[in-house]
């Protein structure tokens, strides 16, 4: 059953979202809301001595609001690709996978009904968690003066758990090469072939009518037809950087992302998957309550608090049952 809401939560995704869903709330009104709940939990009146009495009560309101930030940051960028689940500490972070593969019609002898039988395959898809860790500071006197913006530095948490966590399911599925179907990979320079035996043998594994092409605009901008492109198709290549089909399947741009605190790229460049249409391959496991603390300034030569959010989370590629889906790593 779905978790309903709290209050600060609805609060907490509106501030989020910049307007509150009724739209009687500004930006500015609804991060009012999300601070005077913060003040609230320190007894009404912001002062530093009260907000150490009180800390824990302040962590305890940021935790609520972490989770609906994160996933409304992580909202329709990731729904084509990824399939995500949000459990208590300590619940199992399992998905249950259907293997969609097709039966074999056999032949049976006329008059008889001796055929081989084919079980309903149903597994459970178990996904490990892992800390993964944000640590923010401000300023002592900003902080003293009650002028700290809590919605903004949730909003910019949340947005940088989401930035991890298109990063997680990149690499989980560019690491698990080595388990797809031998029929179903490829490496070397992009040949048109190649690709075309890769989509047959993912549609003939699955059943599927069509299938998507996934990868960074870059990787998706060396996939070329061959067959030539007409003018109207020129016309999106030269917007997005890609032609956006390859022989009647689409394809679809994975965001981007540096490494932290580096200009590397964290998605790889060089590899592209196919996907059946609707299939979410991915499986994302957020686990527990975020984690919030604060280390005492008054530790610091510089007076600056430091903030540290923690949350559980882990990304992992279905390679069982097998076939579901390619992939094309270019040389």
């Amino acid at each position: 059953m779905k978790a309903v809401m709290t209050e600060l939560q609805k609060v907490s995704l509106d501030a989020y979202k910049g307007e509150s869903a009724d739209k009687q709330f500004s930006k500015q009104d609804l991060n009012a809301m999300v601070r005077g709940a913060i003040t609230e939990a320190v007894g009404g009146e912001w002062n530093y001595y009260r907000f150490m009495d009180n800390k824990y009560k302040v962590f305890a309101v940021i935790a609520e609001m972490m989770p609906v930030a994160i996933n409304a940051s992580l909202g329709g960028k990731f729904d084509f690709i990824a399939d995500f689940k949000d459990e208590a500490m300590g619940d199992e972070t399992a998905f249950q996978v259907l293997d969609d593969s097709l039966y074999k019609v056999l032949t049976s002898a006329r008059g008889t009904k001796n055929v081989e039988r084919q079980t309903l395959v149903d597994k459970t898809f178990k996904v490990p968690t892992v800390a993964k860790s944000v640590k923010i500071y401000t300023e002592l006197d900003l902080f003293m003066a009650g002028r700290t913006d809590w919605a903004a530095m949730v909003a910019r948490v949340a947005d940088s758990f989401a930035n991890e966590i298109g990063i997680m399911i990149a690499n989980a599925l560019y690491e698990s090469y080595t388990d797809v179907a031998t029929n179903n990979k490829a490496t070397g320079a992009f040949d048109a072939s190649t690709l075309m035996d890769i989509i047959d043998h993912v549609k003939a594994a699955t059943g599927a009518m069509s299938v998507n092409i996934l990868g960074t605009s870059t990787a998706l901008g060396r996939v070329a037809d061959g067959f030539g492109y007409s003018n109207d198709a020129k016309d999106i290549a030269n917007s997005l950087g890609y032609y956006g089909q390859f022989r009647g399947s689409a394809m679809i741009s994975l965001p981007q992302a540096y490494l932290p605190k580096t200009d590397t790229f964290a998605v790889n460049r060089n590899y592209i998957i196919v996907v059946p249409a609707d299939e979410k391959i991915v499986k994302v496991a957020l686990e527990g309550q975020p984690l919030v603390e604060m280390s005492d300034a008054m530790l610091r030569e510089d007076l600056q608090p430091e903030f540290l959010y923690q949350r559980r989370i882990g990304a992992a590629a279905i390679v069982v049952p097998d076939n579901k889906y390619g992939l094309y790593r270019f040389a």
